[in-house]
């Protein structure tokens, strides 16, 4: 079982109009309401890829009991926690051309209980989990060490912990050696403290993330690719261009396809190729965390995985 946590859920409505503009009267040409929040897009992935996957985060109000059909729509387990709150709403507006203005909202203010509460959960929910995804913010009111607790409870009992999320709460957490975590440029310099521009600069910060104490670090380079550092080797990956539909999710889904693909102990080669590919599908179609299997098998065979040290 792969259980995978939402901390901050959110019911996300995509707009796709002609052309954005402030100031302007907007007419959506197409409006889909989701599910979202970074880990229940990969959950969606997972379970499209012919995994199961149980959702735990935290859930309340209306918006909360619409994520909660549609995770139960979607084949999904869900074992969240019910909060006082509502769960939030986040927007994002899609030109035809590809680009996304989003709208993000910082979500409801979790009581001390309701974190006991959850904690209490998740010691029952890992019996059959073997691996663990962890991805989004955490909600106002969980603490910044929220996800290093999660991390150490994963290594005592040999789980394998992915974490992608960012800012304090992926620093505290590094100290209790995560198995992977998931940067972008932005968040690794910002981690680092170094700049990253360039692979070579990737490769430099992410060995001082490692240092920090992850064991390996993915660090995605949008259309560009991405990079592993850590025990399972040094590789960069390049992928196909592709015209790009929507650009929300495609990280999701990669650590969607990674999680699967660990589960299935698969070798790491084979592991970055089908991750990769599961982010290409998702950036051909409209919706957030959608994959199609047979563009995902497609893709895999167009993704190269190569050693960092045969490039340079």
């Amino acid at each position: 079982m792969i259980t995978v946590i939402t901390m901050n859920p959110s019911v996300d409505r995509s707009y796709e109009v002609d052309n954005f503009q402030l100031e302007k009267v907007q007419r959506a040409n197409s409006v889909i309401a989701t599910a979202g929040g970074k880990g229940l897009n990969v959950a969606r992935v997972i379970k499209g890829l012919g995994g199961d996957a149980c959702c735990m985060g935290f859930l309340g109000g209306h918006t909360g009991d619409f994520i909660r059909e549609e995770v139960l729509a979607h084949g999904l387990t869900p074992y969240f926690t019910t909060i006082a709150g509502t769960s939030r709403t986040c927007l994002n507006i899609c030109n035809q051309d590809g680009c996304s203005t989003e709208i993000i909202e910082p979500g409801p203010v979790i009581e001390p209980r309701e974190v006991e509460v959850f904690k209490g959960g998740l010691e029952a929910a890992l019996a059959d989990t073997k691996i663990l995804v962890a991805a989004g913010s955490l909600p106002p009111g969980v603490p910044n060490e929220c996800y290093a607790e999660i991390a150490a409870i994963c290594k005592r009992r040999s789980i394998k912990f992915i974490l992608d999320s960012s800012g304090e709460a992926l620093r505290a957490a590094l100290v209790q050696q995560p198995f992977l975590i998931k940067p972008n440029e932005t968040e690794l310099a910002a981690l680092s403290g170094m700049r990253v521009e360039t692979e070579a600069e990737a490769f430099a910060a992410s060995s001082k993330v490692l240092e920090m104490g992850a064991e390996n670090v993915c660090v995605s380079l949008g259309k560009k690719g991405m990079m592993l550092n850590g025990s399972m080797g040094r590789l960069v990956v390049h992928i196909p261009t592709v015209k790009v539909q929507n650009t929300v999710g495609c990280g999701d889904s990669l650590v969607g396809g990674l999680a699967y693909a660990l589960e299935q102990g698969w070798n790491v080669f084979k592991m970055l190729k089908f991750a990769n590919a599961c982010g290409i599908s998702n950036a051909l179609h409209a919706g957030v965390g959608i994959i199609d299997q047979s563009q995902v098998e497609f893709f895999s065979g167009q993704v190269t995985v190569l050693p960092y040290a045969d490039i340079n």
